[in-house]
Formats: structure tokens, sequence, C-alpha cells
């Protein structure tokens, strides 16, 4: 079947919006890192999906986006948002406190990895071993990030430790998970609504835990900069990234346009470069192009 300049037209727009979503999620590292420094992790976090979930709520109730009908789909629904969109949000600003946007973005690059053991692990079955050939390069390369010290490679007051980086990573597993309950109810409601939905039940638990600690942060004294930061994650990285995302995959094709996602490390790495100070050496590199090998290799051998 020929390409008509429509289909072409289509593709073009997809890769455009799929872009732009990956430059929203890939500014998320570093505008936490801006963020914490005028709150705590745990408050920025929860602030950024307490908007973002108050949002969600206005908007999938205005559209009368479909909801779970089942108790099952329910709990789908819950543990997705939950997962999603409260407890990862909070564990990568707690984490991002103690280390580096560079090791925070190597780290999250291997979300795919845990996303499809996960699955497989629920389904009773193996993955493909091509796959394990991929996911041990990404995961041994992740190990080397995780035990090397700190040498003077950032700047001053910016060097990552080991636990920051393990913070990182428990979050990348329960994000993993709360992927694999939102993609199952994704099949019977639609992404659109599973995310927007998602993010309104996080609710539950990020109003009481708001309470808690907004007394613990001086607001009048938190710059127009924290404040930018805080709206970049709430606007742009949970909102209008998935939106455009979801928009590029339903046109682009998932095969086409999922494969992209693996350039967010790269993305955020020089915006950390630019916009932080924090230096690259060619150990980071060569980590950074292992673990983006491993999760291309693996991703291509999930099935």
């Amino acid at each position: 079947m020929k390409n008509t300049p429509m289909d072409r037209s289509k593709t073009a727009l997809a890769l455009g919006a799929a872009v732009l979503a990956l430059v929203m999620w890939s500014g998320t590292a570093i505008a936490n890192k801006i963020a914490v420094e005028y709150m705590s992790g745990l408050t920025a976090g929860v602030l950024r999906s307490l908007l973002a979930g108050i949002l969600a709520l206005a908007i999938a109730s205005s559209l009368r986006l479909p909801r779970p009908t089942t108790g099952r789909d329910w709990m789908l629904l819950v543990g997705s948002g939950v997962t999603s969109f409260a407890i990862w949000p909070s564990l990568i600003s707690i984490g991002i406190e103690r280390t580096t946007a560079t090791h925070a973005a190597i780290i999250m690059a291997t979300i795919p990895v845990f996303t499809v053991l996960i699955t497989h692990l629920l389904q009773r079955r193996l993955p493909h071993r091509g796959w394990w050939c991929g996911a041990i390069i990404a995961i041994v390369a992740m190990i080397v990030l995780l035990t090397r010290q700190a040498s003077g490679t950032v700047a001053p007051l910016r060097e990552p430790t080991v636990v920051g980086d393990l913070i990182i990573l428990s979050g990348t597993f329960i994000c993993a998970v709360g992927y694999v309950a939102g993609g199952s109810l994704s099949r019977k409601i639609g992404s659109i609504a599973t995310t927007f939905w998602g993010l309104a039940t996080a609710l539950i638990p990020l109003v009481p835990m708001f309470a808690l600690l907004a007394s613990g942060t001086v607001w009048p004294d938190v710059p127009a900069r924290g404040w930018m930061a805080i709206a970049w994650m709430t606007v742009l990285s949970s909102l209008a990234g998935y939106a455009l995302w979801f928009y590029a995959l339903s046109t682009g094709g998932i095969a086409r346009i999922g494969s992209l996602q693996l350039a967010m490390p790269v993305v955020t790495i020089a915006a950390a470069v630019l916009l932080l100070g924090e230096a690259i050496t060619a150990e980071i590199a060569t980590i950074t192009a292992a673990i983006v090998f491993g999760t291309w290799w693996a991703h291509r051998r999930a099935d």
C-alpha cells in the first residue's frame, strides 16, 4: 500500500508529538533538581503530583472519560495511580536530592527492562533468551554506575551518592509496576482515561501527605525559578507529555514511536550539562551507551 501525502503528514505529526513529549519528560529530572533546592524532595514530589491530580480530575470529569466498571479494574486503577503518580514521583524527588540528574536519567532508562520482567513474572513465563542478553548488559552497566565513587566529576555539592542512586532505582521498579497495571487497564478504558483517572486516584494519599508536609516549607521564599520547575513537572511532565505521547503511539504506531523513548537519558544528560553544570566523563558516557544499548536490545527481544 502506497504512502499518501495524508499518511506522511500524520506520521510527521506523530513524530513531532513524540519528540515534544520526550523533551518534556527529559526535563523532569532537571526540574526536580531545581525544585529540591527550595523544598524537601518529598514535598516537591507530592506537590507536583497533587497539582497534576487536581487538573487531571477536572479534565477527566469534564470530558467524561470512561472509568472502570469492575472491582478488578478499580484495583488496577488504584494500583496504577498510587504507584505511578504518588510513590514514583516522591521517590525520584527524594533520590534526586542525594544524586545528580545525570545519574537519575541513566537509572531511569532501565524502566522498560523492569516493565517487561514484571509482566512476564505475572504471566508465569520467562522472557525470550535474547531479552536476557540485553537486560544483563543494562543491569551490569547500572551496577557499575551504582558502585562508582564520586570523584569530583561533577560540580561541588552535586556529587552522586549510592543512597540517592538506590532510591531512584527502587522508584524505577515501582514505576514499572504502575506501568504494568496501567497497561492492563488501558486495554479496557484507554490510555488517556487510565492516566488521568490514575492521577486523580493518587490524590487519595497525596492530600493528607501534603497537609503534613506543607509547614516544612517557607512558601513565600520559593522563587519564580522553583515554581517554574514545579509547573514543568505538573503541566508538561504529568499532563501534556502523556497526552502527546499517547497521540503519537496511536497515530504513528507503538513499534515505531516506542523506541524513541530510548533517547530520553541522552537528552536529559545534555540538559544537565547545559543547565545544571554537571560534567560528563568518558566513564559516564560509556555506562549510558551500555544501558541504552542493553535496553534497546531487550526491547527488540521482549516477546
